[in-house]
């Protein structure tokens, strides 16, 4: 290959510049270009996405040296900047910007750099409602979290779901913890649905109060494991959940409101909010991604029940 690689040293300085571009990424500009940046790459996490936007401003469509040859038949361009990405249990990856890239040939009809980025935009270019199939699965999968679900919520039509914490037992959860094994478990969390929101609707406010979820703005339950919630204004939590709900539609090719509140406040301001953590909208974003994502392997052992309840993971261990 003709690219270069970092070696150890400059890999981390790379890596340190990354951190603290991460800060410095707070125009509302830079935040934009950021969340189109993860809708487009629905391929990579969240956070890779942001790493590559960073690196490369305005990346069409990025990849591995291995999957730009066994995807679309192409080569790295000699001296070509390889983007540096991370990987799980590992250190590293480095992905290719299509410019990079050349065709092989080995194709009697090879593609041209416009004919693939069509052929991967294209399922995305015509909005749609969110599918029973994504709605339920999100539905079902909540329970590794700790959190049950009332559909027999009734409110306006501009409310379309909102999230508790149970101060009492009230209601229980099933989980699927090994083959022929369920624990009924007491819920943590109340997800309520009205039960009159559209689809679309009612999809994008479950991202939305996930978003309050994973960004820390809820306090963790007395028999879990406590973190720290963020004592942040109400404008800053839900312009945090707001780019979660916005993000996670947008991968999905969804249709959402979130998008007219932030397009909205980034035309009017200059900056995101000071309180505002882009790693922390991200962090909530991967997590949602992974219980809305059909065929994805999510177990018991990834949610926050496990992660924070040492009393469900002592009943679990009793089970094996």
């Amino acid at each position: 290959m003709g690219a270069t690689t970092n070696s150890g040293s400059n890999l981390e300085t790379n890596l340190d510049s990354l951190w603290r571009n991460v800060k410095a990424y707070r125009s509302s500009e830079n935040f934009l270009a950021v969340m189109k940046a993860c809708s487009r790459f629905r391929h990579l996490a969240p956070y890779n996405a942001m790493l590559v936007e960073m690196q490369r401003p305005g990346a069409r469509y990025v990849l591995s040296e291995k999957e730009w040859r066994n995807k679309y038949d192409r080569g790295i361009k000699p001296n070509a900047r390889p983007l540096i990405v991370l990987v799980p249990f590992g250190p590293v990856d480095f992905l290719f910007e299509i410019s990079d890239t050349y065709p092989l040939k080995t194709d009697l009809f090879w593609k041209s750099d416009d004919e693939i980025l069509e052929e991967i935009a294209a399922p995305y270019k015509t909005r749609k409602d969110v599918s029973d199939e994504v709605l339920n699965a999100t539905i079902d999968r909540l329970s590794i979290h700790g959190i049950a679900i009332d559909t027999s919520f009734v409110a306006g039509t501009n409310y379309a779901a909102r999230i508790e914490l149970l101060a009492n037992h009230s209601h229980s959860i099933n989980l699927h913890v090994g083959k022929d094994k369920n624990i009924n478990w007491r819920a943590n969390y109340l997800l309520s649905i009205n039960k009159n929101a559209q689809k679309g609707e009612c999809f994008a406010s479950i991202c939305h109060e996930l978003g309050h979820l994973f960004c820390q703005h809820l306090i963790a339950p007395n028999e879990w494991e406590k973190w720290q919630v963020r004592n942040l204004s109400h404008a800053a939590k839900e312009f945090e959940a707001e780019s979660v709900s916005w993000l996670v539609c947008e991968r999905l090719g969804i249709g959402n409101p979130s998008e007219k509140y932030l397009s909205g406040y980034l035309t009017a301001n200059n900056e995101i909010p000071s309180e505002v953590s882009i790693e922390r909208i991200l962090y909530a974003v991967k997590e949602v991604w992974s219980i809305c994502t059909l065929g994805a392997n999510v177990t018991y052992r990834e949610g926050l029940l496990y992660k924070h309840c040492e009393g469900f993971k002592e009943t679990v261990r009793r089970m094996k």
